[in-house]
């Protein structure tokens, strides 16, 4: 059975990477199939420190979800022989299985060569026709049947695939040869499988949950190429294609983590206290503390069931997370930059919003001047039009906003405000799909830049 795979955005935080593993679990409880969860990219201090705490492991990480070889494998055990087998033996198996090519492995599963149908017939073809006398045919064949797989297997220029090169690649390669089938192995030589041309018509896309993103930049590489059937996010709608209808659960909260824990409560399902704790983990980490103002009643309706159940205090615990977590000192200036930015875009140009949250604002102020400087390199190399960094002071209840870039007069004129050195501080300010990216866009619409 092929994993469907339940996978948050590129740059994973708390509430992606909760709601990939709760999810999975709804889905495990709810439907049929095998559920993996997994994320799009590295994972940070924050997320290693909550899974610590509730006892999860962390998800799978998916760097690109492109068709590879591996996906075109049918699901059933793979055909093949050991290398003591006569053909007596193979011949027999050979037309029990109606197969025309097999693979030869060691007592490791490792692919030592192939024997094909053809391959036998030749040399039993050849070793009658060189004697020229039938009355000796009966020994001759008898002599063949004795013959190991090993001693007649061909082992040399064979064509074989690794399971994560890519199909396309695979179907080039295969469509200039005029072999009919292609063993597939490991990075140990292995071996998985035999494809086909036939596999090549009946290619399976990689089948995906996209949970705290619906747009393509943010998702991960490759999505283009495989089967989304479910999107549960909270963020505007982006751009991504399915290929056909599917379920779209998408509102407007404070966090996805909500919008999941509130499936196990209306489906009656029960939430573990540590998976409460976990969820509970998410809602506190992207509403910051219920501060920002994206948070709803749900959020905190939500939140309180999560509360009762995990028996943590809200305020308390995600306090700690923030002052275990966001220490600024652990990362350089591009792991801080790159941690959670967003990349947008308009008609004219290309635009990336960061945004750090802390709770230790005031020791921030000595790295401002570095960061500025990560920033206008990041938008030279990224052709970024400008660049903010939001770093969020939770306790402040407001964000100091650093902008770089050929066109980051336009975040000046969004808020009105005048900096010389590339900082404005925006009390109240703490949300970046609320209270920021709205106000940059109207400002790139009232310079027709949209």
């Amino acid at each position: 059975m092929k994993a469907i795979y339940v996978i948050g955005h590129k740059n994973p935080d708390i509430d992606a990477v909760a709601a990939a593993i709760a999810y999975r679990e709804y889905k495990e409880a709810t439907d049929q199939g095998l559920y993996l969860a997994a994320m799009a990219g590295e994972m940070s201090d924050e997320i290693d420190f909550v899974l610590e705490a509730f006892d999860f492991a962390p998800p799978l990480h998916i760097k690109n979800v492109k068709t590879t070889v591996e996906d075109l494998l049918d699901e059933k055990e793979p055909f093949r022989v050991c290398r003591d087998m006569n053909l007596m033996e193979l011949s027999n198996l050979l037309r029990q299985q109606e197969l025309k090519t097999v693979p030869v492995v060691d007592d490791k599963e490792r692919l030592l060569g192939l024997i094909t149908i053809g391959d036998m017939a030749m040399l039993f073809m050849n070793s009658l026709l060189d004697v020229g006398d039938l009355a000796e045919t009966p020994g001759i064949l008898g002599k063949l049947l004795e013959k190991k797989v090993t001693d007649i297997m061909k082992t040399r220029d064979l064509i074989l695939f690794e399971k994560d090169e890519a199909a396309e690649e695979a179907r080039k390669l295969m469509l200039s040869t005029r072999f009919r089938n292609y063993p597939v192995v490991d990075e140990e030589n292995r071996f998985l499988g035999i494809i086909s041309r036939y596999h090549l018509l009946n290619m399976r896309r990689k089948k995906l949950i996209l949970v705290d993103h619906n747009e393509k930049k943010q998702a991960v590489d490759g999505v283009e190429e495989a089967e989304i059937l479910e999107i549960v996010d909270h963020h505007r709608v982006g751009d991504l294609q399915t290929i056909s209808p599917i379920y779209f659960h998408n509102e407007p909260v404070g966090s996805t983590s909500t919008l999941v824990a509130e499936k196990f409560i209306n489906m009656k399902l029960t939430l573990s206290q540590n998976l409460a704790g976990l969820l509970l983990s998410g809602i506190l980490s992207d509403t910051m503390l219920f501060k920002s103002p994206t948070t709803t009643g749900k959020d905190l309706s939500i939140a309180a069931k999560l509360q009762e159940i995990s028996g943590l205090e809200p305020l308390s615990w995600g306090k700690a997370i923030f002052e275990n977590s966001h220490q600024l000192d652990k990362r350089d200036d591009e792991e801080l930059i790159f941690e959670d930015l967003k990349e947008y875009s308009s008609e004219e140009l290309i635009f990336a919003i960061s945004q750090i949250e802390t709770v230790d604002l005031a020791s921030f102020s000595r790295r401002k001047a570095t960061l500025l400087k990560s920033m206008q390199e990041i938008c030279e190399r990224k052709a970024y039009a400008f660049i903010c960094l939001m770093v969020t002071g939770i306790l402040e209840e407001g964000t100091e906003l650093l902008f770089a870039g050929e066109k980051s007069s336009l975040v000046e004129q969004a808020f009105g405000l005048h900096s010389e050195k590339g900082e404005i501080f925006l009390q109240g300010v703490m949300s970046r799909k609320k209270q920021v990216v709205p106000v940059i866009y109207e400002a790139l619409r009232q310079q027709n830049l949209l």
